[in-house]
């Protein structure tokens, strides 16, 4: 049982207040876009916070793995000072997924045959206890054999949700944003796979599950038949989500990672608790993908503007 005391909350939540003031904001990442170049954008993040982690500016080459295990360790620290399953679990848990699809696509595991991939997802849930529990039903096992890799991703996804499922109902994980995040993943990977043509039993067998259950199929599959991805969130419970259908495109993937945001932005005048946390560690997670957009757009060089647009909202 969770105790919600105060002093479980006060001084993890007083920390992240003081630590709010060296987040750098969108403005900051808007004016290292602008600079356009790899020098520019070097001189930037070596008068900031970041300077640290980028010594040169061949260092800028290695942001990825750079900026992830900064984020990593600033999640882990927040954690230490947390009740158990807090809020900045939600997004180590995520930055697992992230690992987990890495391996996923490398040719080496996409290359396995089924029973070797089976073998191989046990080994997976040894080493990210919330994956366990993979394995293939007798009349999915044709299914299965089509494509492993794909049915395996399928429920990485599906097991990272109910894992969020799980903090959201400790007490120490903030329930509306994990509804929230559930609601919108869920969605996210209906519309994908239903634009790709992936039969719905794909979806029924190795996405939802367990505390994850599935919407009507036919409201689905009327919304993807209409083009609609906002009457998609409708069926999943956001009737809120504030973006026209004109507006979601290319950049539905920004609306809603901002949308989480505004939910997590209701911590922000609570004086502790769950709900203060999340309120940071969002503004850190939002700041590491800002980050990494805009290195990875000098280095490209991915067109400024389609650059801001894609920024995440702080």
């Amino acid at each position: 049982m969770v105790i919600e005391a105060v002093e479980n909350w006060c001084y993890v939540s007083g920390r992240c207040a003081s630590l709010e003031a060296s987040l750098l904001g969108e403005d900051f990442f808007r004016e290292m876009l602008r600079e356009g170049t790899v020098e520019g954008a070097f001189a930037r993040l070596s008068r900031s916070p970041y300077g640290e982690i980028f010594p040169h500016h061949s260092s800028l080459h290695d942001y990825d793995v750079l900026v992830t295990d900064h984020l990593r360790a600033a999640l882990r620290s927040i954690r230490e000072d947390s009740p158990a399953d807090g809020p900045a679990d939600i997004f180590l848990k995520e930055l697992e997924l992230r690992d987990i699809h890495g391996v996923l696509i490398r040719q080496r595991i996409a290359r396995e045959n089924p029973r070797d991939m089976e073998s191989w997802a046990s080994r997976l849930g040894g080493g990210f206890p919330w994956v366990h529990g993979f394995e293939v039903a007798p009349d999915a096992r044709v299914l299965f054999s089509r494509n492993p890799v794909r049915a395996l991703s399928l429920w990485v996804d599906g097991a990272y949700l109910r894992e969020v499922m799980r903090l959201g109902s400790t007490g120490s994980g903030p329930e509306a944003y994990c509804r929230a995040l559930v609601s919108i993943r869920s969605a996210e990977v209906c519309w994908r796979a239903a634009r790709s043509g992936l039969e719905p039993q794909w979806l029924a067998t190795f996405f939802f599950g367990g505390s994850l259950q599935p919407p009507l199929f036919a409201d689905v599959a009327k919304a993807v038949r209409d083009a609609s991805l906002r009457r998609l969130l409708c069926v999943f419970g956001l009737s809120d989500f504030g973006a026209r259908e004109e507006d979601l495109g290319e950049l539905y993937a920004r609306y809603f990672d901002d949308y989480l945001t505004r939910v997590a932005t209701r911590g922000e005048h609570d004086v502790y608790g769950a709900g203060r946390v999340l309120h940071y560690v969002r503004q850190v997670w939002v700041e590491h993908f800002n980050l990494r957009l805009c290195i990875a757009a000098v280095l490209t060089p991915l067109p400024t503007r389609q650059a801001q647009e894609r920024l995440r909202h702080d």
